[in-house]
């Protein structure tokens, strides 16, 4: 038996999860499936025959009514009200809030309306969550939709950011929290994003060329910004949460630091403690904006004001020298090594007259001094001024060590060029007599100890050499530079004795060094590579990612052996003078690499160098 169209409607609204309720032409209702008891209170028999309007709340019925109207003479399948928080009225007289869509429909050849009625308690509570957590966060959040890129929502702190109630930007694109001339530049950063979200890196302070994100105020000012940004789904709607952080005092911050680490090759190249004083004392003025500062200096276990600012000569009058060890604060913060800051020095009673000054800082230079940093207001220093200065008196400490093992080794070298001076000249002036002499000697008698006599002066004539080495080269590091790895190491091989013993170059690339000192290092191997393995000993060079290696394929350095062959006077051989791979390892360790002694690959010694700065050249590179 076919069944009836209006009993196939009914079957399928008994079979929905929503409440749906059918109206005739006059607004009653003609039908109610059991979810309406669920949602309104009411059994569905109830309903039938009362107004549609028994479900809607006192307040709005007459509104109502003539919306009812409105839709039944013109009616279309829709959401009603949409955009709009609705609500329906319970059996009881209480409010819940609910969605609505009508339709219209034909049965028994007359038309009825579709009510679906859904509720939405469940997600108005999450909304209600959602505006908390909104109004919660400490700054500015935006909510935009993800596909038009409209504000729909904005949080009390925008305010604070902007300048404008957060209501005037709602509707309004995302684009108009940016400085407007460069709308397209922030419109294609935000489709950018959407498109692939980071979700591990979700925080945007930058665009893609570097330069910073900014949001402009109602006053106009552009004010830097990090964006977290969140793509979520809410309401069967994709939307973009971002939360706007300030970052004007990071940047200004990061400013600072760069400056101030620009400003320690000065301190570097100065030429005496008081020219340091006067950089330093400039750098908290002009870098830090600090206009009250001191810098004293150690001298005769006093600390004297060696540069002092204008302000801080207005403000607080001719400055004192304080003793090492005192109960004054510069005198603690120089005697323990630690940094003091004071919200209000006057509170000191250690019987020193400091004028104006209220707040202070006291940073140590290491042992050579201490910078005096201060404030006419209370409190004026936090932790970033404390760590901006703590970073100065760090470049300034630096600087003064340089300057003192500067001086030191001055001293050091003029004693030193006086003794490579007597070893260049008495011991080697001697050295060619008696190897001249023992020429005449064998031309006239053959002496059978002839060539013992000259392999001893040979060995004294290496000593020579490799202390001069030591002395006119040294160790130091004067000037690194890029050099081409094979070039120099046949270049090192050339001024070496090498008898047939053959070089080997694996890899080719760049690395950076001294290439005085690198001279030295590559001789001395190759010299004792020679000495140890033969006339016809292979000698193989080869470039990594973090350094290099040389090896040969010797009889090698026994494994007990090879943590000593590097310290000074050690030797194997008879003839060697325990100088030369001591020298290598003090270049290596003045170029700031490691260096160490292992077996090679056809059981030879090997020396491994890391840390060292390269550029391998791969294949591809070698082609072009």
């Amino acid at each position: 038996m076919q069944q009836h169209p209006r009993q196939r409607y009914e079957a399928i609204c008994e079979a929905s999860p929503d409440a749906i309720i059918l109206v005739d032409h006059g607004g009653r209702i003609t039908y109610a499936n059991a979810r309406v008891t669920d949602l309104f209170g009411y059994e569905p028999s109830e309903l039938v025959g009362e107004p549609i309007e028994i479900l809607v709340p006192e307040s709005v019925r007459e509104e109502h009514v003539a919306k009812r109207d409105a839709y039944i003479a013109d009616p279309e399948t829709r959401p009603m009200g949409a955009g709009l928080d609705l609500s329906g009225r319970r059996k009881d007289g209480s409010k819940i809030p609910i969605d609505i869509s009508l339709s219209p429909i034909e049965s028994d050849g007359r038309r009825e309306y579709m009510v679906v009625v859904r509720d939405v308690r469940d997600r108005e509570t999450l909304r209600a969550k959602y505006q908390t957590i909104l109004q919660a966060v400490p700054d500015a959040v935006v909510v935009a939709d993800a596909a038009t890129g409209e504000i729909v929502e904005a949080n009390e702190r925008v305010a604070e950011l902007l300048g404008d109630d957060p209501a005037e930007f709602v509707g309004r694109p995302q684009t108009a929290l940016h400085p407007s001339e460069e709308a397209d530049r922030y419109r294609a950063l935000f489709e950018e994003y959407i498109a692939s979200p980071r979700s591990d890196q979700p925080i945007l302070h930058e665009f893609p060329d570097g330069s910073d994100i900014h949001v402009e105020t109602s006053a106009g000012e552009r004010i830097p910004v990090e964006i977290n940004a969140h793509v979520f789904d809410l309401y069967d709607r994709r939307l973009v949460a971002g939360v706007f952080r300030d970052v004007t005092d990071r940047k200004e911050y990061e400013r600072q630091l760069r400056a101030l680490h620009a400003a320690t090759r000065e301190l570097v190249a100065a030429d005496g403690r008081e020219e340091i004083a006067a950089l330093v004392a400039d750098a908290a003025r002009t870098i830090l904006g600090y206009e009250y500062n001191v810098v004293r200096l150690v001298e005769d276990d006093r600390l004297r004001p060696v540069a002092v600012t204008d302000g801080a000569e207005t403000e607080m009058g001719e400055r004192p020298a304080y003793p090492t060890e005192s109960p004054s604060p510069v005198s603690h913060a120089y005697d323990n090594g630690t940094s003091l800051r004071y919200d209000d020095v006057r509170d000191l009673e250690d019987g020193y007259d400091r004028g104006e000054a209220c707040s202070a800082m006291y940073h140590p230079m290491g042992d050579h001094g201490v910078i005096s940093i201060v404030d006419p207001a209370v409190g004026a220093f936090d932790r970033s001024d404390e760590e901006l200065a703590s970073v100065l008196s760090v470049n300034a400490e630096i600087a003064l060590n340089r300057l003192a093992y500067e001086r030191t080794l001055e001293r050091q070298n003029e004693r030193l060029d006086e003794f490579a001076s007597v070893v260049a000249h008495d011991l080697r002036n001697p050295l060619n007599v008696a190897q001249a002499l023992l020429e005449v000697d064998r031309a006239d008698d053959g002496d059978c100890h002839a060539d013992e006599i000259e392999a001893v002066l040979d060995r004294m004539a290496g000593i020579i050499d490799d202390v001069l080495t030591m002395v006119r080269s040294g160790y130091e590091v004067d000037d690194v530079e890029s050099i081409q790895f094979g070039s120099i190491a046949d270049d090192c091989w050339e001024h070496v004795a090498t008898a047939d013993a053959t070089i080997r170059v694996e890899s080719a690339g760049l690395f950076y060094a001294d290439s005085s000192r690198i001279r030295n290092l590559f001789e001395n191997l190759f010299r004792n590579a020679v000495e140890h393995g033969g006339a016809d000993v292979t000698v193989s060079l080869a470039l990594s990612a973090d350094g290099f290696s040389v090896a040969d394929d010797g009889p090698g350095i026994p494994p007990g052996k090879r943590d000593r062959v590097l310290e000074p006077g050690w030797t194997t051989g008879e003839d060697g003078t325990g100088l030369g791979l001591n020298i290598v390892r003090e270049i290596a360790q003045a170029h700031g690499w490691s260096v160490d002694v292992t077996e090679s690959e056809f059981g030879g010694a090997r020396f491994e160098f890391s840390g060292v700065r390269t550029v391998p050249y791969d294949d591809s590179f070698e082609s072009t």
